[in-house]
C-alpha cells in the first residue's frame, strides 16, 4: 500500500482534519465491529511513516488524527512515534490515538505525562462494563486494569479522555448500561460518547438476532431499534440522552454546572430525567442552541433539584463563558451583576478540547 499523504493539498491542510495511519487492522474480534475482520494488525514500514508525518510537518499540518484501531498495541512502534512528535512539539499541535485501554505500561506513560496538556486525545473504546456482555460479543478485557490506566491519564497527564459505551448490546440490560455509564463517570474521563449498536454488514453481531430478538433499521447505518431486553420505547430515550448528553456533557459546555445536576444520586438516573424533561419541552434533539441549553439546566436544577436559583446562576454563567462569550443571557440577569471572565488556554486546540481545558480564574 502505497502513502497516500501526498493527496493532501493547501486547501485541506488549512481547513480539513488530517488522517494518517501506522497500522491497519485489529487483533480483537469484537463482533459488532468491523475491524475485527481485518486480522491480523499490518504495520506500515516504521522509518518511512516517519518521513511522511516530517513532510506534513513540514507543510503546516498541526492536528493528526492516527485512525489506527489499536494504536498501543505494537509499544516500540508506540513510543517511537510518541517520541517523533514530542522532538518536534509546537504549542497549538494535536494528536488523536484510539487506545487499547487496559495496556498503558510505564514506558508509555513516561512519554504521555510529557506533552502539554491537550496535546494529546485518546479514544478509548471501553462498550460495555457487564462482564456477561463482554463474553456475549467477544470482546476480553481487563477492567481492573482500564479502571487503572483511566485514573493515571486524569490525574497525572494532560491527556484529552474521549471513551466509547454501546447500548443495545445483547444480555445489556437497562440497569446495567446506568450501572457502567455510572462507573465511568467517577473515572472522569472528559468525553463519555454513548453510541447505539449497529448491525454493520459483514459483523457477527448477528448470530444473536434469534436469541435476543434484536431488531434493526433496516436502513443505513442499521440502528438497533429495540430487543429481548428493551423495548422500542426504551431505546427512543437511550437515543435522546445520547444526543443531549452530547451537547451537555461532551461539550465542555457545562463542566461546573453538570455537577449540580447528579450532586445527590446516580448520573445515569439524574440525566435521564433531565433528557425526558428536556424533550417533553423542547420536542426536538437538534437546533437547541446554547442559551436555550443554558436556560433549561438552569431551571431544572432549580425547580427539580431545588437549588438555590443565585448559586446555580453564577456557576451556569462561568461555564456560558468558558468558549470566550462575554454577553449575559436574559435568564441570568436577574442573578448576575459582575463576573470573573475565564481564564484564556493555549491557542491552536480544536475548540471541544480548549473548552475543558478552559477553567475559572
Amino acid at each position: 500500500v502505497r502513502f497516500p499523504y501526498h493527496l493532501y493539498d493547501e486547501h485541506d491542510i488549512a481547513n480539513r482534519i488530517i488522517y494518517v495511519e501506522a497500522s491497519r487492522g485489529c487483533p480483537f474480534t469484537c463482533q459488532f465491529c468491523l475491524s475485527a475482520l481485518e486480522i491480523p494488525v499490518r504495520q506500515f514500514p516504521l522509518e518511512l511513516f516517519l518521513c511522511e508525518m516530517q513532510s506534513l510537518l513540514d507543510r503546516g499540518v498541526t492536528q493528526f488524527k492516527f485512525v489506527d484501531r489499536t494504536f498501543n498495541l505494537n509499544l516500540k512502534i508506540s513510543r517511537s512515534i510518541l517520541e517523533f512528535f514530542l522532538a518536534r512539539y509546537q504549542p497549538g499541535m494535536f494528536f488523536h490515538f484510539e487506545m487499547i485501554p487496559d495496556r498503558l505500561p510505564e514506558s508509555l506513560r513516561e512519554l504521555i505525562a510529557k506533552f502539554s496538556d491537550g496535546a494529546l486525545q485518546f479514544e478509548v473504546g471501553i462498550q460495555t462494563f457487564n462482564t456477561h456482555v463482554s463474553e456475549l460479543i467477544a470482546r476480553k478485557q481487563d477492567y481492573n486494569k482500564l479502571e487503572e490506566n483511566l485514573r493515571f491519564l486524569k490525574e497525572e497527564t494532560g491527556v484529552h479522555v474521549h471513551t466509547d459505551l454501546i447500548f443495545g448490546l445483547p444480555g445489556e440490560t437497562w440497569e446495567s448500561f446506568g450501572e457502567g455509564f455510572d462507573q465511568l463517570i467517577k473515572m472522569a474521563p472528559q468525553e463519555i460518547q454513548v453510541g447505539m449498536l449497529k448491525r454493520l454488514r459483514g459483523t457477527p453481531i448477528s448470530c444473536h438476532d434469534d436469541e435476543w430478538k434484536m431488531k434493526y433499521s433496516p436502513y443505513a447505518p442499521y440502528e438497533i431499534l429495540q430487543n429481548k431486553l428493551l423495548d422500542f420505547e426504551e431505546i427512543s430515550r437511550l437515543r435522546r440522552f445520547a444526543r443531549y448528553w452530547d451537547l451537555v456533557g461532551n461539550s465542555g459546555n457545562f463542566i461546573e454546572t453538570l455537577p449540580l445536576l447528579w450532586s445527590h444520586g446516580s448520573p445515569f438516573k439524574l440525566f435521564m430525567e433531565f433528557s425526558d424533561w428536556l424533550f417533553s419541552s423542547k420536542n426536538k434533539m437538534h437546533g437547541i442552541s446554547l442559551i436555550e441549553l443554558s436556560e433549561s439546566l438552569f431551571q431544572f436544577i432549580i425547580q427539580k433539584k431545588h437549588c438555590d436559583a443565585q448559586s446555580v446562576a453564577e456557576v451556569v454563567y462561568r461555564d456560558y463563558q468558558r468558549g470566550g462569550r462575554h454577553d449575559k443571557p436574559h435568564f441570568l440577569r436577574p442573578y448576575i451583576s459582575s463576573q470573573k471572565k475565564a481564564k484564556p488556554v493555549e491557542q491552536g486546540l480544536p475548540k471541544r478540547q480548549k473548552r475543558h481545558l478552559n477553567i475559572s480564574d
